[in-house]
């Protein structure tokens, strides 16, 4: 094997785009470059699933691993990672989002992850906005520290939606319910794996860069974990009102919260960001109701979100 040449690892990459964004295909093209011609070591095969109206393209070079673009009749993300996996040949396969760029070495590093802990059936890696401003800092360790968390005896409880290495079979036994949207889907899988007592692992040395389409982005996003935690809360008790069930999902966020600045905070933010980051708690909560009110009409909800 010529030494120039990266590690090919035994890993099915699956691309997915679950936000609008304006530029949906240069990240998409520019993810794939990026794992493509990482020098740490790269998939054995690409799968892109793509909605069946999308008229992205891409040709691979004759020493880059294959890329497959797939469509599929749904939009929602969910259900395109999950009928990806019929086109997935090897024994581990990583599931990423395309506006998350992996830095140099995050597949090798996971995989590394795994192959060390043979107990392990998922391994997430840290996803962030960057640190190149105090609102960047503050909005990756509370839109996306909760990853990283652990619950009183020190297990971790959550896997990455956008950036996780999984084994196969794990994949195929825990699929994503349809017509939840990504939030609620993940969530109601993740309640899953963990009533199995199925071991996850984070390595927060392997991190991908979230794009940050600034505030509207952001109440977009707290929108769709008020509503997810509406939801998951009906699931439990249909009877409750619409305010009642607004505040009680707005206060699980924030405890949710809370317990990832304790647990993590130091290795997102800086001390001077506190005082955003406490800001930030509060504000947050706003468009975070408002999702949760919205937990009355999903059709509607779909409508208003870019995430899909």
């Amino acid at each position: 094997m010529d030494d120039m040449k990266p590690a090919v690892l035994p890993i099915s990459l699956i691309v997915v785009s679950d936000y609008l964004s304006a530029d949906g295909d240069g990240e998409l093209r520019q993810s794939l470059q990026a794992y493509l011609y990482d020098r740490a070591g790269v998939p054995a095969e690409i799968i892109v699933m793509l909605p069946a109206e999308s008229t992205f393209s891409y040709s691979s070079g004759p020493d880059e691993p294959s890329v497959v673009l797939v469509t599929h009749d749904s939009d929602e993300s969910s259900q395109l990672k999950d009928a990806a996996l019929p086109y997935c040949h090897q024994p581990l396969i990583a599931v990423v989002e395309a506006d998350c760029l992996p830095q140099p070495g995050w597949m090798a590093t996971l995989h590394k992850a795994l192959d060390d802990n043979p107990t392990v059936a998922a391994v997430s890696g840290r996803t962030s906005y960057g640190d190149g401003s105090m609102m960047k800092r503050v909005m990756s360790l509370l839109d996306r520290g909760f990853i990283e968390c652990r619950d009183r005896r020190g297990k971790v409880i959550h896997v990455s939606s956008n950036g996780a290495i999984y084994r196969h079979a794990l994949l195929e036994r825990y699929r994503f319910r349809p017509g939840q949207g990504p939030f609620v889907s993940a969530h109601i899988r993740q309640d899953a794996m963990n009533e199995d007592n199925v071991e996850l692992a984070v390595d927060p040395r392997a991190v991908s860069i979230h794009a940050y389409d600034g505030l509207g982005f952001i109440w977009d996003v707290r929108r769709n974990k008020g509503y997810q935690f509406a939801l998951m809360k009906l699931r439990k008790r249909r009877d409750r009102s619409r305010l009642g069930l607004a505040v009680s999902a707005v206060m699980a966020s924030f405890r949710e919260n809370h317990r990832t600045i304790d647990a993590v905070g130091d290795q997102f933010c800086r001390a001077s960001d506190r005082p955003l980051l406490w800001l930030m708690m509060l504000a947050v909560r706003v468009p975070e109701f408002v999702g949760a009110l919205a937990a009355a009409d999903p059709v509607a909800f779909k409508a208003s979100t870019r995430y899909r």
